[in-house]
């Protein structure tokens, strides 16, 4: 791409780009030491530009307010195109494209593991959400042409990619900005049909209606996994409300119990959220009695963060930060032994592993029911090739991992559904 290569060390790199997030205090923080680490190869590497984009510009407006030093291009979010002419043009003038490259690079890079590749299909979100700045930061959804990120996808399944994870703000809300509003079912079977693309993930799902179109792609199309990512935040209805996100326990079960019926074998992954002002004991009690009951094959939870220009920030009945890291772990000792129920329901089958990292002996990666980056990981043993799928008998297991030995090669990627009732 315009005679820019790649290199894997910063410190050979001429011009470092750094993609933040600043949704919580944490994220700022991340950022902010990444940011602080990438600058020292300004004095000590080879770097003349070190541009930050995302959503610390967005949200600081310039790198002095956000405590950062040594940035040259400081950018809020904005269409990809427009983004890299900004830097590209940067580095131009500093002398710092690298013309190294025997040919031009993809213009696609992909930056998850051997296999997969994230596909970002909108930005944005319109939704108000009393604890979240994403509206402020990114502005209301934008999403992208079915023709548009199909072409991408061709490109991506061309470099040897087999999974495409689908991600945005608010993915369930795709095309609703479109003329037509097309629905993301109908994104969903474009994508189906490009050819290599084995594995079709969706995170990021807004727990609306029950998507029935969207759940009667499974009988047609077997390369979109049956992995929902439902974040929830609560069961509580109370609570939810001053979330401004409304359900509840029956409104959130009829809605799960859609997939399962509809889909089964179905993961379903959630995300909740403890400490949210106005979380007392009886609210706390209605989430670990609906996440009992419920029993969601993957979950992930963290503590509520006020973050300044979130009308939750202002709210009363703010819980006690140690009271809400005690009730955090609760909530996650009580959903180790559900997902260590599952993966035990698996052992003995066989299922679809995609090889991310390929060992002497023993290798690394997920299956079908694993996201990257936030479902743990899948042991193999036994020789392996990173970047591929193959089917693999389980042995062995722990709440956040599965121990596997392969049993063949597949490129097609079937997958093993899950026991009935799960």
């Amino acid at each position: 791409m315009r005679g820019i290569s790649p290199v894997s060390d910063p410190a050979e790199a001429e011009l470092i780009v750094v993609n933040t997030c600043a949704f919580v205090g944490d994220a700022v923080a991340e950022s902010v030491d990444v940011i602080g680490e990438l600058s020292e190869y300004k004095q000590n590497g080879r770097c003349n530009t070190l541009a930050v984009c995302g959503c610390l510009p967005a949200r600081f407006r310039t790198a002095g307010r956000a405590g950062t030093g040594g940035v040259d291009l400081w950018l809020r979010p904005a269409p990809a195109k427009k983004v890299v002419e900004r830097i590209l043009g940067a580095a131009s003038s500093s002398r710092n494209r690298a013309g190294r490259a025997a040919g031009a690079p993809p213009a696609r890079a992909n930056s998850l593991s051997a296999g997969a590749a994230y596909l970002k299909v909108a930005d944005g979100c319109s939704r108000r959400c009393s604890f979240c700045l994403i509206p402020r930061l990114r502005g209301p959804l934008r999403s992208r042409a079915i023709g548009e990120l199909v072409r991408e996808a061709e490109q991506l399944a061309a470099m040897g990619v087999k999974e495409i994870v689908l991600v945005a703000q608010d993915l369930a809300s795709w095309g609703q900005d479109i003329p037509g509003r097309p629905g993301l079912w109908r994104l969903l079977d474009g994508l189906a049909g490009v050819d290599g693309v084995r594995w079709i993930r969706m995170m990021y799902l807004f727990p609306r209606r029950p998507p029935l179109r969207l759940l009667g792609l499974f009988e047609r199309h077997e390369n979109i996994l049956p992995y929902f990512d439902v974040p929830l935040q609560h069961a509580d209805a109370r609570v939810l409300r001053r979330m401004r996100r409304g359900g509840g326990p029956a409104a959130h079960e009829k809605f799960i119990r859609a997939i399962r019926e509809r889909v089964p074998g179905a993961v379903i992954r959630t995300t909740f959220m403890v400490g949210f002002p106005g979380e007392d004991e009886r609210a706390f009690g209605t989430l670990m009695k609906f996440v009992e009951r419920v029993r969601f094959e993957r979950m992930g939870a963290f503590v509520f963060s006020p973050e300044e220009g979130t009308d939750a920030a202002g709210l009363s009945g703010g819980i006690d930060l140690a009271l809400a890291r005690e009730r955090l772990g609760m909530l996650m000792e009580l959903q180790a032994g559900i997902a260590l129920e599952y993966h035990r329901s698996l052992v003995g089958g066989v299922i679809d592993v995609l090889v991310e990292s390929a060992g002497r002996g023993r290798s690394t990666g997920r299956a079908w029911n694993q996201a990257p980056e936030v479902d743990g990981e899948t042991v193999i043993e036994g020789r392996a090739e990173a970047g591929e799928i193959v089917k693999a008998r389980v042995t062995g297991c722990g709440p956040y991992h599965l121990e596997v030995v392969p049993v063949e090669s597949t490129g097609r990627g079937r997958r093993r559904r899950a026991p009935e009732g799960r």
